[in-house]
């Protein structure tokens, strides 16, 4: 595959996308209020900015086009002078000096965020295969990766993995059911009793397989212990 040179645009692919749009809790690291619909370049192509996944961020649209072929440390500077002199025209945006005081900092913990080689390797993995032809159909796939996203107690890259393996994921709280020991279970828990048992296991770090393997262990324990009792 050709690299991009900087100054230059390539074509994203849909997991890179949602990788960044699902960033920052899915809302635009500008405003830090409305969801992130496009993807802005932080060191904006007509500065030469790179076309690549660490120059990017998560951005609404009003807010990317008011940035307008800005950093985000420019553009922070220009709507404090704004502020100061509202008649000089620094910028077409009035935004409220403690929204924009925190551009800077929101923009390197995201940054950060899609930096993580976890992060960038699940969304690979799980979502490597999809492919979009127009915003309404990433939009789609957006929504459908936000609620696997949601089924989750925590990030599944941060749980351990299987394997080291590189073509297909292996993390336990997502594809734990790749785990050679893994069986397909069905407990039967009414829809409070459910949520509980999520809420405990994520309040031990552990995996539900792990827990209930456990359980199922102690449960056939005692029932030897009983046997040998009665025998």
């Amino acid at each position: 595959m050709e690299a991009v040179r900087r100054g230059e645009r390539g074509k994203q692919k849909t997991w890179q996308w949602l990788m960044v749009l699902t960033a920052h809790r899915g809302l635009c690291v500008y405003c830090g209020r409305s969801a992130a619909e496009t993807i802005d370049h932080e060191e904006p192509i007509a500065n030469e900015g790179a076309d690549v996944w660490w120059n990017f961020v998560p951005a609404c649209e009003d807010c990317n086009r008011w940035k307008k072929g800005r950093s985000s440390k420019r553009w922070v500077v220009d709507m404090d002078l704004h502020h100061r002199y509202p008649k000089a025209g620094f910028a077409t945006r009035a935004m409220r000096p403690e929204v924009y005081a925190g551009i800077t900092r929101r923009v390197e913990r995201v940054q950060r965020e899609i930096a993580d080689t976890d992060r960038r390797e699940w969304f690979s993995l799980h979502y490597g295969h999809e492919k979009h032809r127009n915003k309404p159909e990433l939009f789609k796939i957006l929504d459908r990766c936000k609620a696997e996203l949601r089924r989750y107690p925590h990030y599944p890259w941060r749980t351990p993995k299987l394997d080291s393996s590189q073509s297909v994921c292996t993390r336990l709280i997502c594809c734990g059911y790749r785990h050679p020991k893994a069986k397909r279970l069905v407990a039967f828990l009414e829809p409070e009793e459910r949520a509980a048992f999520k809420r405990a296991v994520f309040n031990e770090r552990a995996h539900e397989g792990d827990v209930l393997g456990r359980l199922i262990r102690e449960y056939l324990a005692n029932r030897e212990r009983e046997r040998e009792e009665t025998a």
